[in-house]
Order: structure tokens, then C-alpha cells, then sequence
């Protein structure tokens, strides 16, 4: 009976641990939910203010252009009045006639429907509030994504087998870094023999997996999966035509190197991209790992090879770092 209730005692306290863990896991999910939306209402506070303000601008200026042209109306009717007095007193009838009708020709601008109207912040308002929530079901919406997508974080390593010669992996197998000069490396059918390329020892036929990858730093760079059987001899197209479902950089722009390359438009600069696979339906989309935004996605494929992760990476550039998704760390 001790032994049992000693062994209960262990499973509580690892229960609690665990719990423990997980609620910091929860808190700082929370934390981060919340500070993006500080700074979205921070944000839409300042976008709502400068409207305003630019809207008054507006109208200011546009007030002020009424009066000038009212006042230069009203020096003109002042003058045309002070003609008319004149003439009335002239003897010389001709002149008289001939003055009068273009004095008392009516001034062109009609001003009856004229007016500046100052209600113009609620339309204002409302359409920031609008945008605001638009902001934060995103926002709930990608944290929920994100936490649903970690579930099937996968543990990966790069194989020294398929690197390019001169990259150079570390010892753990989570870091690699590409090198200007080559090194000898053993003949392998896996191997990359035309760029700096390598892929993950993990390979996937089926279900779905995800993973993450520190891209900070890095000038240009692809990311995604391949099928097993690309040719890694020849320089091909990067294409998913070709058996390559990745996103890039290269010389400052985002791409999808898709048979047409799809230039992509990001609010941010990628510091670690998150990329999910679901092999059965198909489909591979990348994240920006860190605000949780989706970037692109590949869909309505029928995959009938084994996915690996790949990676290529610039020459003399800061090493790629396979990092532990916030879940299952």
C-alpha cells in the first residue's frame, strides 16, 4: 500500500509539473495575444487621430477658400455700390446706360446649397473600429491557427548526406552555415552538386508536420519541401512543377517559386518562417512564425513521393537554425 501511494505521489507531482508548464505555455501565448493587440489599438488610435486631423485640415483649408472668394465677392458689390452712387449722379445719360447694365450684372456663383460640414468624424470612427476588430479576430484567429499547427511540430535535423559542399553543419545537426570555399566531401547519390542546398534526414509520406526556421540575417535564401526523386546533379528550375514547394528571398524580394513566381508582399521582414505540410490533402503554407501571419500557400496537390524539408541558403551568410517550436519546447 505504501509503494502504491508513493508511486501516486510521483504521478500527482509530475502532473503538476506538467500542468505548470503548460500553464506558462498558455500565459505566454495570452501575453503575446495581447501585446499584438495593444499594439494594433495603439496603432488604429494613431491611423484614427491623423485622419481626423487631416479631415479638419481639409476643411479648414477648404472654409478658408469660401471666405477668400466671399470677401473678394463682397469688395466687388461694395465697389460696383459705390460706382452705381456715382453714376446716379451723372448727367451724361449714354454713359449712364451704358455703366448701369454692367454694374448691376449678378455676381456668377450661386452660394445657396455652399456650407462646410464639420460632422465628418463618425464616418471615420466607425470604419477604424471596423478595421480594429477585423485586427483582432485576425489575431485570434492566427493564435488559435498557430497553436492547432504546433500540435504537429516535428523534431528535424540536417543530413550531411544531401549538403552541398560547402555548407558546413553543426554537431547537434540543428545549424547549418554555407562557406565561399568548398570542401572535400564522400560521392553521394543524395547529394546537392550545383548549389548550396541540403535537406532534412526527416522524410514524410503521409499526415500532416510542421517546423520551424530561423532565417534571420540570411540576404537570400529558399525554404519549403521537395519530392524525393528531384535530380540533385543537375541546376533545374525551382519550381513545383519540378517536385520544390518553397518560398524565398532574393536580392530584398519575397517569392513563391511557383512555375510563374508569385512575388509576395509582407508588412515585415521574415526573421523565422514556420512551414506546415499536409500531406493527404495536399497542401504546404508558410508562416511568419513570430506574428503568426500566413504568408502563402501551396494547394490541391497529390503528393505520391516522400516530402523532405528543404533549405538553400547563400554563400558566407549567418547559418540557418532549425529552432524548437514555443509548444513543444
Amino acid at each position: 500500500m505504501i509503494q502504491s501511494r508513493s508511486k501516486k505521489i510521483v504521478e500527482i507531482e509530475t502532473s503538476v509539473d506538467v500542468g505548470q508548464k503548460e500553464a506558462e505555455k498558455e500565459k505566454d501565448a495570452s501575453v503575446q495575444v495581447f501585446t499584438d493587440l495593444i499594439r494594433s489599438i495603439q496603432r488604429s488610435q494613431a491611423e484614427l487621430v491623423g485622419a481626423i486631423e487631416e479631415r479638419y485640415r481639409a476643411t479648414k483649408l477648404k472654409a478658408e477658400g469660401f471666405l477668400t472668394e466671399l470677401k473678394t465677392e463682397i469688395s466687388e458689390l461694395e465697389s460696383r455700390r459705390k460706382q452705381l452712387e456715382q453714376l446716379s449722379q451723372s448727367e451724361d445719360h449714354l454713359h449712364f446706360v451704358q455703366s448701369f447694365q454692367t454694374l448691376c450684372s449678378p455676381v456668377n456663383k450661386d452660394w445657396s446649397n455652399t456650407g462646410v460640414h464639420s460632422d465628418l468624424c463618425f464616418e471615420t470612427v466607425r470604419s477604424a473600429m471596423t478595421r480594429l476588430k477585423e485586427r483582432v479576430d485576425e489575431l485570434v484567429g492566427a493564435d488559435i491557427r498557430m497553436k492547432r499547427m504546433r500540435e504537429h511540430a516535428v523534431d528535424l535535423t540536417f543530413d550531411p548526406d544531401t549538403a552541398y559542399c560547402s555548407l558546413v553543419i553543426s554537431q547537434d545537426g540543428k545549424q547549418v552555415k554555407a562557406r565561399g570555399t568548398k570542401q572535400k566531401v564522400p560521392d553521394n547519390p543524395k547529394r546537392f552538386e550545383t548549389c548550396a542546398e541540403v535537406l532534412a534526414k526527416e522524410g514524410f509520406t503521409t499526415g500532416k508536420f510542421y517546423y520551424e526556421v530561423q532565417v534571420k540575417g540570411q540576404i537570400s535564401w529558399s525554404i519549403g519541401v521537395v519530392r524525393e526523386s528531384i535530380d540533385r546533379k543537375k541546376d533545374i528550375p525551382m519550381s513545383d512543377d519540378d517536385g520544390y514547394w518553397t518560398i524565398g528571398l532574393d536580392e530584398g524580394i519575397y517569392e513563391a517559386c511557383t512555375s510563374s513566381s508569385v512575388k509576395l508582399t509582407l508588412k515585415e521582414e521574415l526573421q523565422k518562417v514556420g512551414v506546415f505540410v499536409d500531406y493527404n490533402k495536399g497542401s504546404v503554407s508558410f508562416y511568419n512564425a513570430d506574428s503568426k501571419s500566413h504568408i502563402y500557400s501551396y494547394t490541391g496537390y497529390k503528393f505520391k513521393e516522400k516530402l523532405y524539408p528543404y533549405f538553400g541558403l547563400q554563400s558566407d551568410s549567418t547559418p540557418f537554425i532549425i529552432t524548437p517550436s514555443p509548444e513543444t519546447h
